[in-house]
């Protein structure tokens, strides 16, 4: 597949463009001396790419400039052919309004203007968005992408500038990683399968992890037991089922010697312990207190000093100074003390209260469950009895559905040891298809990754190689990176100039290792040469044309003054054939569309 045209119908706004077999170039000429020291020049090299994107069926977004500006461009309809397999021509086109139709006509001969075409001699006119696609994949016939269709590489095939940031993800990869890594390591020559069930193992893992640490949140599952849970449904089903049957029966022989039994064994008892620990805690507070009372320094040296004058005896400076000093002392220790025993007495005090309100509570109790026993009426203790009934169906009701739950996050830990193990084998699998396809030279990714070396090392005299490894989450991870003299991985990729360089090698070498198959053979490049020192733009061109040679079919849109030297003066530099496209900033005519700049 190679690009041959690009037109519109409206030729008086936009020339036709008529791609090279081989290399083909999109020139900017900054003709005005003040516009070299601008950043952009809106001239529309980039917006070349852009196009062909659109009409290889980009999906339309209202932020794609034919959208932003559409009062501008609603009457343009853009045509891209393109030569496929079996020699054929295929005629893409796409009107701006609407955005969402397209039309296709297949032709044994090129045919220059589609527009003078006769609707009957069209192939598929008026087409749905996602009819066209899948045509479109149909007529392409690149059976070496399945199970993904064309649009998946054309990020590969088209590199805008916030493409070179990557050799592998892309700008629009902003997604899930097992929305491109298959894809990837599909492309590099992998089963892709492995990888595919290997990260929608992971996701499932993530989901069930998730609800299975929601569920832990909501019933606190981490401390619950099936075992226990299950003991008190059964001790709860037996109140209620004897609880119904004296309804049903109206006797109540039975819970009144349940009653009888809770109110001795359990009511009588607590408030007894409870009697007992403040009768203990009150002594205590009684004792807190006097030790309180008698924690006071009583010794005054102004006294004592007063007295020994009195008794004529003399009480020097550094007796009352020493005085002093342990009445200080006496004093801190004593301030500590009462500190811990203010301390003791509050929680005294505090415990003191909560068994006030215990006893009063289960003294109501009591009060509540002797007048039950004393109860001659019947219809009361009926309507009690109603009562407590409900109750406890309705805790009963509670402790199954708890249970329920509890069994849920008992089935969710099983199916998550049972996908940890899943995945453990798929990783397993992974690992050893990595090993395989990495110690294969002769295997698709061995020959991409020797002519990604190869192109690196031609243009910059520096060693690069691709690796693929899993890492430490068990996901794959795709690297391409300088190599120092030691063998290891140095940090040249970082600048944005050899970062692009690397992107436009594992393009280049994509496309050659796929040269045995059908596939596409063309790739775009903006600015492919910006950045590069005068020599490296060399090479990279003699790289171009090298690929050209082999069949490909490299497009690149650059400046004037990224030209190794002035247009067609040197083998070293771009032949005047193969540029394609000459724009420049002498007026609206130098300009990709012929108006002004929006």
């Amino acid at each position: 597949m190679r690009l041959k045209r690009l037109y519109t119908n409206q030729p008086e706004l936009f020339s036709p463009i008529v791609f090279n077999d081989g290399l083909s170039a999109i020139l900017a000429e900054i003709r005005i001396p003040a516009n070299r020291t601008l950043d952009t020049h809106n001239l529309g090299k980039t917006t070349v790419g852009s196009l062909i994107d659109y009409c290889l069926l980009r999906s339309k977004a209202k932020d794609f400039f034919l959208f932003r500006h559409e009062a501008l461009f609603q009457r343009f309809t853009f045509y891209l052919e393109v030569e496929i397999s079996g020699g054929k021509f295929l005629t893409i086109s796409r009107p701006v309004d609407p955005g969402s139709r397209v039309d296709l006509v297949l032709t044994d001969e090129s045919v220059p203007d589609v527009t003078q075409l006769d609707d009957l001699n069209w192939s598929h006119t008026n087409l749905a968005f996602s009819r066209a696609k899948l045509l479109l994949d149909g007529m392409l016939g690149i059976e070496a992408l399945k199970p993904w269709g064309f649009r998946k590489l054309v990020g590969y095939l088209i590199r805008s500038q916030r493409d070179y940031m990557d050799v592998f993800q892309l700008g629009k990869f902003s997604g899930k990683h097992q929305d491109w890594k298959p894809f990837v390591a599909h492309v590099l020559g992998m089963d892709a399968q492995p990888v595919i069930d290997l990260y929608g193992k992971r996701e499932e893992l993530a989901a069930t992890e998730a609800h299975l640490a929601a569920l832990t949140r909501e019933w606190g599952g981490e401390s619950a037991s099936a075992s226990v849970l299950d003991g008190l449904i059964s001790v709860m089903r037996r109140d209620v089922e004897a609880k119904s049957d004296s309804l049903d029966t109206f006797s109540f022989r039975e819970e009144d010697s349940r009653k009888t039994t809770d109110l001795v064994e359990q009511t009588e008892l607590r408030i007894s312990a409870l009697n007992e620990e403040s009768y203990r805690l009150s002594q205590l507070a009684v004792r807190l207190d006097e030790s309180l009372a008698e924690s006071q320094v009583i010794f005054r040296t102004e006294d004592a000093e007063r007295l020994f004058r009195e008794a004529g005896i003399s009480f020097g400076d550094q007796v009352v100074r020493d005085y002093r000093q342990l009445v200080e002392f006496n004093r801190a220790i004593t301030e500590e003390r009462r500190q811990v025993l203010e301390a003791q007495r509050v929680e005294v005090s505090t415990r003191l209260g909560e068994i006030d309100r215990e006893l009063i509570e289960f003294n109501l109790e009591r009060t509540r469950s002797l007048e039950f026993l004393r109860e001659a009426d019947s219809l009361q203790k009926y309507k009690e009895l109603s009562q407590e009934l409900v109750s406890q169906r309705a805790e009963l009701k509670s402790l199954e559905v708890r249970r329920a739950a509890v069994e849920r996050l008992l089935e969710l830990r099983r199916e998550e040891r049972a996908i940890k193990e899943q995945y453990g084998h798929l990783e397993t699998e992974v690992e050893a298809l990595i090993g395989a396809l990495s110690s294969d030279e002769e295997s698709r990714f061995g020959q991409l990754r020797r002519y990604f070396t190869e192109i690196v090392h031609e243009v910059l005299g520096q060693n690069a190689v691709l690796a693929i490894k899993m890492n430490s989450r068990g996901g794959l991870e795709f690297a391409a990176e300088f190599i120092g003299d030691g063998g290891t991985a140095t940090s040249g990729d970082q600048g944005t100039s050899y970062k692009k360089l690397l992107c436009i090698a594992f393009d280049l070498a994509m496309l050659r290792t796929y040269l045995d198959v059908e596939f596409p053979r063309f790739v775009y490049h903006d600015g492919a040469f910006e950045q590069l020192e005068p020599r490296k733009r060399e090479k990279l061109l003699g790289v171009f044309r090298e690929y050209a040679d082999l069949g490909i079919q490299p497009i690149v849109s650059l400046l004037d003054s990224d030209l190794p030297a002035s247009l067609g003066t040197s083998a070293s530099t771009l032949t005047r054939e193969e540029v394609v496209l000459t724009l420049h900033d002498e007026g609206d005519d130098g300009r990709l569309f012929r108006m002004s700049a929006w």
